[in-house]
């Protein structure tokens, strides 16, 4: 591994050709903090600790002062981190004595290349050889020594004059991150003279067409790691290199020294896109751990007034609309623990994109977002091992290669919840209800009491195998489950004793798997083949008993309804990429799902409400087309899809398209149909909260839900800010929900097509971002203006709000770094969710005798809750193996309620009945502390 970071090093200055192998002092510091000191200081001390020989001429050393932290990396790794900004440079001579010499000398460079791999760095920091007698050497700029087998060489230094030999060439290789090896997906790999270029895939392999010369400059970007300028000389290999990236290390990085840093949020690349990495997330604040889907929350479009979910309310759509891929199997539900979790560790993840609309056609199934997840392989350097401890959880990790010629690597994370004083204190804030008074049909008054209890789990596995430098196999494996159990019980108010107890006890989770074949078959063909197999269940015991105690007796009477929900997906898909021309990019594919939904409703153990069992087949092929035309990208695509249960083919055709008027100015849109055919649907619950399950769409009473996205914005970079506006309207066609609101009568509603009501939805907004990028200070601020309607005929004549209409949202988000210290703070503020509240009630007497209780609702979501607003701040302390966090949730401590719970209570002394109303909160104040370490 040392020498892998030294040949990152020194492959990055000038060479024309290659003699010997480049020396290296084979010094390793662990653990070494220098902060704002005299430069000739650390040198001093760095001899005396490590052993290590400088050689300079004082004077150039004079009043240069530096800080570094040398973190578990080689002695000329950190001198390149050391150096930066002071206008010297060094190298390392056949003495192993480090010199250090102003960048301005001119010298002579000669290195070595090793198995062909290909690096890229700055050259402002190249070490460089001296060379003092070179045959036919210029009087002018760095040149290299060729040896008997010239491989490839990295030239950042202008001075090098060197006509080319190729031009209009083909570029392929791969790009890995330099201290794993882990492959980088989806990296941007751009020409710097004229801005063309392409993204690497999800392996990440790269095939860049018509590269004007063999001299011409490249530049790599990934968020989480070091820009990497790079430049091609002649006569070196062109096709199958590997390219390393550097990590930014900014939880460890150098306090003063100045240097290129990378995006905590990359956006405006593809229209509708972001895309984080967990590395960057730590920084914000959070109520845990870091967590990818709670951070996207924070983004404009992405709404995140529903605090107890950790799902994506991405532009008026709920989290069962967004395609969840975790290394290509779908997960169905993404919460842990009301949502304060989300269902992915974010330790084993390697890279999460998501596409708030206007996705491609190779993504189908739902109508509203995509978020791809891609876990990491593993090191395939050396093992590592480390974990996260919170007040609420644990967290461990571990990775590495399997065998000794480290072709299979793991990856493995599991994580626990346990019963520590944070999750007391969510549990606790459902103790703490309001209750009101006031109203019609029933006397409103009660005194409520609500216990909790819960925990949560998740693991994840990965192995991956290499037969081949251009093949990977990979198999995924993932399993999550919570129970929580949110009873409470109610006292009488009217005296005497007893009382009224509900048992609200849930358990869901997820489980699924992949297997993945990709083979990189030529520097045009890509193919990938998948098969996957998911599964969510979810049961809920939501039954009530009431206890009254009177002189004479004791009455117990239980009601109350059983709930389940399990879903299973088999699927197969092939994907082939084909590059036509440089300007031309192909792909197609197929894909086949078996689906089986079980569904069942029942009240008092004995009567099914609802009771479906859906099995279906869903056969899908694509096509799409990338196209550039100068500053024109055109991506246009089919996706054509039968599904059995409707005997029905779906047609959905999508474009998009964006025009760079200068380096700075870009303008964007997108257009498209989709379709979703496993959908949630709402059951209507005003008393306890509505609840959603999956159904499998079918030809009557459930048709399949679709979507048309228009999408059109523009983004404008200056510097080290971007700014950024999409305006976007979605119509949506057969949305559903179910409720037996309307069907009071006995019999009726217990037929399914007599209670599931469709209707169209339309959606409208706007989304502003203006991002930080770069420097010690870096953020960004979000506004979305929208609205979300619904029109179903049966609820009200007139169109009424969704229920996650938030017509003002807006985020700030604020990431300061000092010395070790990482700072951040965020706010958001939302307007008030709309909701259906009840404003009477009565009963009807059943045949059996026994009475059952209605309630008269009001407008469908004709009310609005208070408007909604917090402050979380956190504060990390980087150390060489890890962080030490502190993060406070809601730091003024403001009440958002969540929403309101509705029961009826019927007196056994007066026999009276009333309405208990409790406004369910949000989280107060809530501080914890995280510990994170990992062995190397």
């Amino acid at each position: 591994m040392k020498k892998l970071f030294l040949l990152t090093t020194f492959l990055i200055c000038s060479l024309q050709g290659f003699s010997q192998v480049t020396t290296s002092t084979g010094i390793t510091i662990k653990d070494e903090f220098y902060n704002n000191r005299q430069l000739v200081e650390i040198l001093g001390d760095l001899e005396a600790k490590t052993g290590a020989k400088f050689k300079y001429e004082p004077s150039i050393l004079k009043g240069v002062y530096a800080s570094y932290w040398f973190d578990n990396m080689s002695l000329e790794i950190g001198m390149k981190g050391l150096l930066k900004g002071s206008g010297l440079k060094f190298y390392v001579d056949d003495n192993q004595i480090v010199n250090i010499i102003p960048k301005s000398q001119k010298v002579y460079v000669k290195s070595s290349y090793n198995s062909g791999t290909y690096y890229g760095g700055n050259a402002s920091d190249v070490p460089v050889i001296t060379a003092p007698t070179v045959p036919n050497t210029p009087s002018t700029g760095v040149v290299a020594v060729p040896t008997e087998r010239p491989k490839i060489a990295i030239v950042n230094n202008k001075q090098v004059v060197k006509s080319p030999t190729k031009f209009n060439f083909t570029f392929t290789g791969r790009i890995i991150d330099t201290r794993s090896s882990e492959p980088l997906p989806f990296v941007n790999i751009s020409i710097k003279s004229n801005k063309s270029g392409t993204q690497g895939n999800v392996d990440g392999y790269f095939t860049l067409l018509k590269v004007p010369s063999d001299t011409t400059t490249l530049v790599l970007s990934y968020i989480g790691y070091i820009t990497t300028t790079i430049k091609l000389v002649p006569d070196a290999p062109i096709n199958g290199v590997t390219i390393e990236m550097e990590p930014d290390n900014s939880e460890l990085d150098e306090v003063v020294v100045k240097g290129e840093k990378t995006e905590v949020l990359k956006a405006a690349e593809t229209i509708g896109m972001f895309k984080m990495t967990p590395r960057n997330i730590a920084k914000l604040p959070n109520i845990g751990e870091k967590d990818i889907f709670r951070s996207f929350q924070l983004m404009p479009g992405i709404s995140a007034a529903n605090q107890s979910s950790s799902g994506l309310y991405v532009r008026g759509g709920t989290p069962d609309q967004n395609l969840v891929l975790y290394d290509g199997f779908t997960v169905y539900y993404v919460d842990h623990l009301y949502g304060f979790f989300s269902a992915f560790n974010s330790n084993p993840i390697k890279d999460v994109q998501l596409y708030k609309g206007g996705f491609d056609a190779k993504f189908g199934g739902r109508i509203s977002s995509v978020v791809e997840i891609t876990s990491k392989d593993g090191n395939k350097r050396e093992r590592n091992f480390g974990g996260d401890i919170t007040l609420m959880s644990a967290n461990i990790w571990a990775e590495g290669p399997v065998n000794k010629d480290k072709r299979l690597t793991f990856s493995v994370a599991g994580r626990r919840s346990w019963a520590g004083p944070l999750y007391n204190k969510i549990f606790d804030t459902f103790n703490n209800s309001t209750a009101q008074t006031g109203g019609i049909g029933f006397r409103r008054q009660t005194t409520n009491s609500q216990t909790a209890s819960s925990y949560f789990y998740d693991l994840n596995g990965k192995l991956t195998f290499k037969p081949s430098e251009n093949e990977n196999i990979s198999l995924s494996f993932y399993n999550g489950d919570d129970v929580l159990d949110n009873s409470q019980s109610i006292t009488s108010p009217f005296g005497g004793t007893g009382g009224f107890s509900n048992t609200d006890l849930s358990k869901w989770g997820n489980t699924g798997s992949s297997l993945k074949w990709s083979k990189r078959w030529s520097d045009k063909l890509y193919t990938n083949a998948l098969v996957s197999y998911s599964n969510f269940f979810s049961n809920r015991d939501n039954t009530n008993s009431s206890t009254f105690t009177t002189a004479t007796e004791t009455r117990t009477v239980k009601f109350g309804a059983l709930e389940s929900n399990n879903l299973t997906d088999f699927s197969a898909k092939f994907d082939v990429e084909y590059k036509t021309s440089s300007n031309n990019n192909v792909l197609f594919g197929i894909q086949a799902n078996k689906l089986a939904i079980d569904y069942s409703y029942s009240q008092n153990d004995t009567l099914e409400i609802i009771g479906k069992r859906d099995r279906g087949n869903l056969i899908s092929a694509y096509l799409q087309d990338e196209l550039k035309l100068g500053q024109l990208a055109l991506k246009g695509g089919l996706r054509m899809s039968y599904f059995s249960p409707t005997a029905k083919t779906y047609f959905e055709p999508r474009l998009s398209a964006s025009y760079a008027v200068n380096d700075r100015l870009k303008f964007k849109g997108a257009w498209g149909i989709y379709n979703q055919f496993a959908k949630q649907v709402e059951r209507e619950d005003i008393t306890n909260g509505s609840r959603n399950f999956w159904v499998l769409a079918n030809n009557s009473y459930l048709p399949v839900t679709s979507s048309t996205h228009y999408i059109f914005g523009f983004s404008y970079e200056l510097n080290d800010y971007l700014f950024d506006v999409e305006g976007y309207y979605k119509d949506i066609q057969n949305d559903t929900r179910y409720t037996l609101r309307f069907a009071p009568q006995i019999g009726r509603g217990l037929l399914a097509s007599e209670s599931f009501f469709n209707g169209t939805g339309k959606v409208k907004g706007i989304d502003f971002l203006v991002q930080k990028k770069f420097g010690d200070y870096t953020g960004w601020v979000g506004y979305t203006l929208a609205q979300s309607d619904k029109v179903i005929t049966q609820f009200s004549a007139d169109p009424f709000p969704s229920n996650f209409d938030v017509r003002h949202e807006f985020k700030s988000v604020n990431i300061y770094k000092l010395g070790r210290w990482d700072l951040g703070a965020t706010w958001i503020f939302a307007t008030g969710k709309p909701y259906t509240s009840i404003v009477g009630g009565y009963t009807v007497k059943l045949l059996d005798g026994t009475v059952k209780d209605f309630t008269d609702p009001s407008t469908t979501n004709g009310n609005r809750l208070p408007d909604s607003h917090r402050l979380d701040v956190s504060a990390t302390y980087n150390y060489s193996h890890g962080t030490i966090g502190l993060s406070i949730y809601n730091l003024y401590a403001r009440t958002n309620v969540w929403y309101k719970k509705y029961q009826t209570v019927t007196d056994a002394t007066t026999n009276e009945r009333y309405l208990s109303i409790t406004d369910v909160n949000y989280l107060g104040f809530t501080p914890n502390i995280t510990f994170t370490y990992k062995f190397r």
